[in-house]
């Protein structure tokens, strides 16, 4: 049923299904029907990525005060704690209301709006991929630094300082997003489905550009500092 003022409802089905037979040992399946939900209704898959998102900030945030609380002691980072120059300013303030937090939102939710209402599933599906897939990988990355972080507040079970040039921390953000992209794309080679593909583009994009900021940033450095 479509409502007065939504898009028209997509149907894409990705679930791989196995015929049963006398002789077949295989059960009939259809292990992408949780996916097949949220490629299938527009405000399912904004409200999860929202979610991801909006935890995305509360980590950052959370960590950012982990650190001012202790955790720098510790670590030391030449631009901070922030790699996305866009909102390096919010984290730095840890700001609990971003005007960039909401503009970035409504930005992504319009763009999936518009290719669901445009009726090109598998653009959907590849773009949808490319935003969860980015958000995912960076979840694991901030669970992890939020452990380090937790700990290093209260300089239980770490000692001494250490200084983060911001090249090489755009060098290790390269190198995670690099290994989750290649994870992604070993599933849609597996899977053959675009929310795998979609997932695997947009953490190799990510990967290569703060690969180039890392070379280019270190370039820019003297020598020394190097």
């Amino acid at each position: 049923m479509v409502h007065a003022g939504s898009p028209p409802e997509l149907r894409l089905d990705t679930g791989c299904r196995t015929s049963v037979g006398a002789d077949n040992m295989f059960l009939q399946t259809s292990s992408t029907w949780l996916l097949n939900l949220f490629l299938n209704n527009i405000w399912l898959a904004i409200g999860f990525w929202t979610v991801l998102y909006a935890l995305d900030y509360i980590f950052t945030m959370t960590q950012a005060r982990f650190y001012r609380d202790g955790a720098h002691r510790h670590f030391g980072f030449s631009e901070g704690l922030e790699l996305n120059p866009f909102f390096r300013d919010d984290v730095a303030k840890i700001r609990t209301f971003s005007f960039r937090f909401f503009l970035m939102l409504f930005f992504v939710a319009g763009l999936l709006f518009i290719i669901y209402a445009l009726n090109f599933p598998e653009g959907f599906a590849l773009v949808w991929g490319m935003v969860v897939g980015i958000q995912l990988a960076n979840h694991c990355r901030h669970i992890r630094n939020l452990v380090v972080m937790f700990y290093a507040r209260a300089s239980a079970g770490i000692s001494g300082r250490a200084r983060y040039e911001h090249w090489f921390s755009l060098r290790l953000s390269s190198v995670d997003f690099f290994c989750f992209g290649l994870l992604f794309l070993l599933l849609y080679l597996f899977w053959g489905n675009l929310f795998a593909l979609g997932a695997s583009l947009g953490c190799l994009s990510l990967a290569l550009r703060h690969l180039m900021d890392s070379v280019k940033k270190r370039k820019s450095k003297p020598k020394d500092e190097s």
